[in-house]
């Protein structure tokens, strides 16, 4: 790397994901290597341009191949919904996001990092309506499939990311169009208990408010915040 500082990002990266690797110093010291990171053109050189990117880029040398030609994105909805990735039969990766807007840029870089020849999506239909929230971002761009969880649960012990990865191993049925998101009075029921858990019983929030943490639009701290703004006023 000519960026020193980009190479020990990339190490970093690297060293999260378990990626034995060396850092090399003189151009001619690579000829030993079967694949070697860059930020410029070279023999048996892969060019990344960021850390996620680059350790996608050479993890598939692990498992005896120059790339993955299929990648499955096991997803299990909710809001903070588990995700796994899978490479030719492999579990490479496992996450739990923060929040269901984070999703399609994980498959974004996913997709821009292994570069397979087919990417599905397998989203569970538990959680419906931030189920409906991720195809939607998602169906334009990507194959995606919504597996029916109750065919799956025995196998379950736990939620999130493991229940992604039953997920991802059972076919769905395909998805094609957008789907409505329709948020029912249970479900808003649900954020208001929800908020009332976080704010350690002292808030409810309104059901205005429950909507528009159910559509993503704020997240249930600001709700929470908000109404509190709002009983002191």
């Amino acid at each position: 790397m000519k960026d020193f500082r980009f190479a020990y990002r990339i190490a970093l990266e690297l060293q999260k994901r378990s990626i034995p690797y060396e850092l090399l110093r003189d151009e001619k010291e690579t000829r030993n290597f079967e694949v070697v990171l860059s930020d410029s053109p070279g023999d048996n050189f892969v060019i990344c341009h960021e850390p996620e990117e680059c350790a996608r880029r050479v993890h598939s040398y692990l498992y005896g191949k120059k790339r993955f030609e299929r990648i499955i994105v096991g997803i299990d909805p909710g809001p903070k919904p588990g995700v796994v990735v899978v490479g030719d039969g492999n579990f490479v990766e496992e996450v739990q996001l923060s929040n269901v807007e984070e999703v399609r840029n994980f498959v974004d870089k996913v997709y821009r990092g292994y570069s397979p020849d087919s990417l599905v999506i397998r989203i569970g239909d538990g959680d419906i309506v931030n189920r409906n929230r991720i195809v939607n971002s998602l169906v334009e761009y990507y194959r995606v499939e919504i597996v029916n969880e109750r065919n799956t649960s025995e196998a379950i012990t736990n939620k999130d990311v493991e229940s992604a990865k039953v997920i991802a191993f059972t076919r769905g049925r395909i998805v094609r169009n957008k789907l409505n998101v329709v948020i029912r009075e249970g479900y808003l029921k649900e954020i208001q208990r929800r908020s009332r858990i976080r704010s350690d019983g002292k808030i409810t929030i309104s059901r205005e408010l429950a909507r528009e943490v159910a559509l993503g639009k704020i997240s249930l701290e600001d709700a929470i915040s908000r109404m509190r703004e709002r009983d002191e006023e």
